[in-house]
């Protein structure tokens, strides 16, 4: 893999649209492309409907004592409603630190850990800045103010995530949060699973 350099627009976190060159709705076949910058595939993993079953089924026959079969169906029924969100779904996990998600072969997410070092928004860089200047300036640059729960920010209008940077305290006050473990993503719409937003609030930081 070659060395990143700082601020490269390979490195751009551009909200909406992807990372750098690689855009939303990319054919995963175009990942060869960037195989210098991203390097090598760790780990791989695909997501369907009817695997999903299946492996429920196996878990219920496995510990039969604990399981009803209106338990069953309960949860069969709820998978068969968000199904068609998460059917169909690949992820691929690269040694930069970078995974991608992708569904029916098109690019919808990207996740990036702090490995990697030369992931930037508008030049600054995600991982090395101060926390509290990296959410301002995101902030100013989107015209969105974030909300806060526990230890993950949201601009959901740019469904923009950023966990462990700030985490939220009683009384709306906020606190930096652990280096290591720190992770952003970003997805070309609505992320089809996770907390409901109506929790969150507003984060109580001075933009001036």
């Amino acid at each position: 893999m070659s060395n990143i350099k700082p601020h490269s627009p390979f490195w751009e976190l551009l909200p909406l649209k992807g990372l750098g060159p690689i855009r939303f709705l990319t054919d995963k076949s175009a990942l060869e492309t960037y195989r210098d910058e991203l390097g090598s595939i760790t780990a791989e993993e695909s997501v369907n409907l009817e695997q999903q079953q299946q492996l429920l089924h196996d878990t219920v026959n496995q510990f039969s004592e604990f399981f009803s079969q209106e338990d069953l169906n309960n949860v069969l029924e709820a998978m068969q409603v968000i199904g068609d969100s998460r059917d169909d779904v690949s992820k691929v996990y690269m040694d930069a630190g970078i995974s991608l998600e992708y569904k029916a072969n098109q690019l919808v997410e990207v996740f990036a850990d702090d490995r990697a070092k030369g992931l930037h928004f508008q030049g600054m860089p995600l991982f090395a800045s101060d926390p509290k200047e990296l959410v301002i300036y995101i902030s100013k640059q989107l015209n969105e103010i974030p909300c806060i729960k526990d230890e993950e920010i949201a601009f959901p209008e740019h469904n923009l995530f950023l966990f462990s940077f700030l985490i939220e305290q009683p009384g709306g006050a906020y606190k930096e949060g652990k280096k290591k473990g720190r992770t952003v993503s970003w997805w070309n719409s609505a992320r089809p699973y996770g907390e409901d937003l109506s929790g969150y609030h507003l984060l109580d930081i001075s933009f001036n």
